[in-house]
């Protein structure tokens, strides 16, 4: 019993002196700012009150406020880098769960020689080596975009284990969840784009154009061959093809719980996670349009050389299928 209790005062004397010693560390950190506001504290104090002793505790009081005040600083600094990523993600940042939608591809293991995978080959006098993969896989583009918007959603304040990350096949018929949706190929991108009029674009020839929601028409020539304007991938030889993407914000135009819905969907896998990209490095200038926006995205070059474009600018035309 004894030596419980003096397992116990040891123990508490430790603490002690543990925070006598990160009180001095926070003390000589503060030199000499805090002592310079409390030494002018101390020296009010020691003349309004007459106490020569009261310098040091002015000195003290200087070293607290002048923690007060960085920690002050902190907290604003924090609320002004959140507060424009709060704004763009609405209830995705409010809501406990926000989910990332995700579709991925089926293959057909019963297909062994039109399905098969082989592993990225690092110098051209190796052989590929074939490998047995599983019969649902995600795209390239698809990945890439889903690892940029999680490292968004932690920079929101959300943890890890709050994002669900899900295949959006396995929720067709739920809505109302605040959401963001990855890839042209999800089909709860397919819906919102079919359904949602608040979208100004819509993806044609079998999703392999972007262009106006808006039917509008022209015939070109004494053929009067009728053509509409869009944006396509753009392949040129030696570089890499120029992709499309859109960015879209609109609230959930299915349920009447107005959650908020992000739809990044390129024509190509680079389109995806140059939209992706796009959102997470451009957040605070993005955040300043309205609840219901969408933005035309030109990948030139890979991912990472996503800008926003205007669509008469870059439109070209194209045969519609009828």
């Amino acid at each position: 019993m004894k030596l419980q209790k003096n397992m116990q005062k040891s123990k508490q004397n430790a603490n002690r002196i543990n925070r006598i010693k990160r009180f001095l560390c926070i003390l000589f950190n503060s030199f000499p700012t805090g002592f310079i506001i409390g030494g002018i504290i101390g020296v009010l104090l020691s003349f309004v009150i007459n106490k020569s002793g009261l310098f040091i505790t002015g000195i003290v009081v200087g070293v607290i406020l002048e923690q007060l005040l960085l920690g002050t600083k902190r907290l604003f600094m924090d609320w002004i880098s959140t507060r424009p990523l709060n704004k763009l993600l609405g209830s995705i940042v409010t809501d406990q769960y926000p989910y990332i939608f995700f579709s991925s591809f089926y293959r057909d293991l019963t297909k062994p020689k039109e399905f098969r995978l082989f592993r990225t080959i690092t110098s051209p006098r190796e052989k590929p080596q074939e490998i047995v993969g599983p019969a649902l896989v995600m795209g390239e583009g698809d990945a890439t975009a889903i690892s940029l918007i999680q490292g968004l959603l932690i920079k929101a304040g959300k943890k890890p284990d709050d994002i669900r990350l899900e295949r959006a096949e396995k929720y067709m018929d739920q809505w109302g969840l605040s959401s963001i949706i990855i890839g042209l190929h999800n089909p709860k991108s397919r819906v919102l784009l079919s359904k949602s009029e608040k979208i100004p674009y819509k993806f044609d020839l079998n999703y392999r154009v972007i262009t106006l929601r808006e039917d509008k028409i022209d015939s070109i020539g004494e053929s009067k061959v009728e053509y509409k304007k869009g944006v396509y991938i753009d392949q040129t030889p030696d570089s890499e093809p120029t992709d499309y993407a859109i960015i879209s914000k609109i609230i959930d135009p299915f349920h009447p719980s107005k959650k908020t819905l992000i739809i990044l969907a390129g024509l190509g896998p680079a389109g995806t996670a140059g939209a992706a990209y796009y959102l997470v490095t451009n957040y605070k200038e993005i955040s300043q349009k309205t609840d219901n926006f969408t933005l035309l995205i030109q990948v030139p070059s890979g991912y990472q050389s996503a800008r926003e474009v205007n669509f008469d600018k870059v439109a070209d035309y194209y045969q519609p299928q009828r």
